[in-house]
């Protein structure tokens, strides 16, 4: 029996299409990324795998800037530098501790001022830990000691200031230009001398106005313990321990913080409302290093002290490893999907414009700062 030529035309098409579909089907399930949801006394839990969807990638940073100097002139040499910010002009603030000053340079390394000096009067510092920079030209600083925050112009004229009760830390600044800040406080007294307690602490997050009212408690955040020891009766010792609350505040101001014992975060409104949880199945390190100390814990963090994001709204959180040769991020999207695994040279403190900034001081070396352009390598 013969075949017309339109059924054998028919024939190949169905062929074709069925291969198609087969392909796709395969190819679709090779793109799977199994994220497991559940919910938890209401509250939605995203668990990814220990792999991430969009693989493992390794970035070369391509230095296009470095500043600071063993040798050479004074305001090239960086003291002890603890954070940097950059603005929409590619300016670069070096908050330097050892100095007790800002450090301010152009997008070519030039340097340009020098904000702030030793002291307790207006627009002075004493211990000067952590700064912000608006997007309408204001350099917020916070002095723990003088428990205040300095308002200054970014050429460094001292615009105002407010008082901080107790000591606090930290500092976030979201797209209105408000300030986030922490305060630690113990969940009991220490009474016993030349003892020593762990003592439970609470991290308290607020956010206020840039005039240090309309303070906003956003939330309580529990788990971290320190040994304390009394040493007298008014005064005690307290030693921090390997497991502490991390938090930082997306372009959308919703807050995303986690206690790094366990690899899970969580995500806040902006009024202070838990919309979801997420995090990733890891197998914990060994604690080795901290063996014997701060109640004896058995595993390290399960992930580092600073948790940033990229100009595309991504979370970049650096997993615990023991290998110190590179620097590790896992790359979270805003809803919390595991995008991808980072390999970098050196750790970055801030994006912007398309770039990596990076605090810099290599073993027996001098402090510097550096501007990276990533290259994939292939």
């Amino acid at each position: 029996m013969r075949i017309s030529l339109c059924v054998k035309k028919m024939i190949f098409f169905l062929i074709i299409a069925m291969t198609f579909f087969s392909c796709s089907k395969k190819a679709g399930q090779e793109k799977k990324y199994d994220v497991k949801t559940e919910f938890i006394h209401g509250a939605k839990v995203l668990t990814n795998p220990d792999y991430p969807r969009d693989g493992r990638l390794t970035y070369n940073l391509v230095e296009e800037l470095s500043i600071g100097e063993e040798k050479g002139e004074e305001p090239y040499i960086l003291n002890q530098p603890i954070d940097l910010k950059v603005d929409d002009e590619g300016n670069i603030y070096v908050l330097d501790w050892g100095d007790t000053r800002i450090q301010v340079y152009n997008s070519q390394g030039k340097y340009l001022r020098t904000i702030g000096r030793k002291g307790q009067g207006p627009g002075e510092f004493d211990t000067p830990s952590y700064f912000a920079l608006s997007s309408d030209g204001k350099i917020f600083l916070m002095d723990g000691r003088n428990q205040r925050v300095s308002i200054l112009d970014t050429r460094g004229n001292y615009l105002n200031s407010f008082r901080l009760e107790g000591f606090h830390s930290e500092m976030k600044i979201d797209s209105q230009n408000r300030l986030y800040f922490q305060k630690r406080t113990q969940e009991q007294e220490v009474s016993v001398l030349n003892v020593d307690q762990e003592i439970e602490y609470v991290t308290k997050i607020y956010r206020t106005d840039q005039t240090g009212a309309s303070l906003f408690h956003l939330g309580d955040f529990r788990g971290e313990k320190w040994v304390t020891r009394m040493t007298s009766n008014t005064s005690s010792i307290s030693r921090g321990g390997i497991f502490i609350t991390i938090w930082n505040i997306s372009r959308e101001e919703k807050l995303f913080v986690g206690y790094n014992e366990t690899y899970q975060l969580t995500v806040y409104s902006p009024d202070g409302k838990p919309e979801f949880r997420f995090g990733r199945e890891y197998a914990p390190v060994d604690n080795k290093y901290y063996k014997g100390l701060f109640g004896q814990k058995k595993y390290m963090p399960a992930f580092k002290r600073m948790i940033i994001f990229d100009e595309r709204g991504n979370l970049w959180v650096e997993p615990y490893t023991t290998d110190e040769t590179k620097v590790i991020y896992d790359v979270f999207s805003p809803e919390g999907i595991y995008l991808q695994q980072v390999t970098l040279a050196n750790r970055i403190y801030q994006f912007k414009n398309g770039k990596a900034y990076s605090l810099i001081r290599p073993e027996d070396s001098y402090a510097m700062v550096k501007r990276f352009r990533l290259e994939l390598i292939k």
